[in-house]
């Protein structure tokens, strides 16, 4: 167990500490009380959120159309490879529905161990 090394002062000295460093204290924030501080207006705020708004939701419109024009392209492959290649619409599930149980699988492990 390590001790403590303390100063013992006398009550006067510990006043004097006291007394400076509240003094110091005040004439700290008196000194942060000088700086002028700067509240913008409401309406800049609401141009803000509005900005932020129409950014979020072009970013959504965005995203959307991604995922559509992906998904129209995958469902258009599997509809083309179902009725001109069944082999291939076949082939293609199967390997989908492997590679799920296997990711699934490998997800569940890397849980487990980690």
């Amino acid at each position: 167990m390590k001790k403590q090394k303390v100063i013992i002062l006398g009550n006067e000295q510990l006043d004097k500490q006291d007394s400076a460093a509240i003094h110091e204290l005040q004439e700290g924030l008196h000194h942060l009380d000088q700086f002028p501080v700067y509240t913008p207006d409401l309406s800049w705020f609401e141009q803000r959120v509005a900005a932020e708004k129409q950014q979020i939701r072009k970013k959504l419109i965005r995203d959307v159309s991604i995922f559509l024009i992906i998904a129209l392209i995958i469902l258009t492959g599997i509809i083309v490879s179902l009725f001109q290649m069944p082999v291939v619409f076949i082939f293609l599930q199967l390997f989908s529905t492997i590679f799920i149980v296997y990711y699934t699988g490998a997800c569940l492990l890397k849980k487990v161990r980690g």
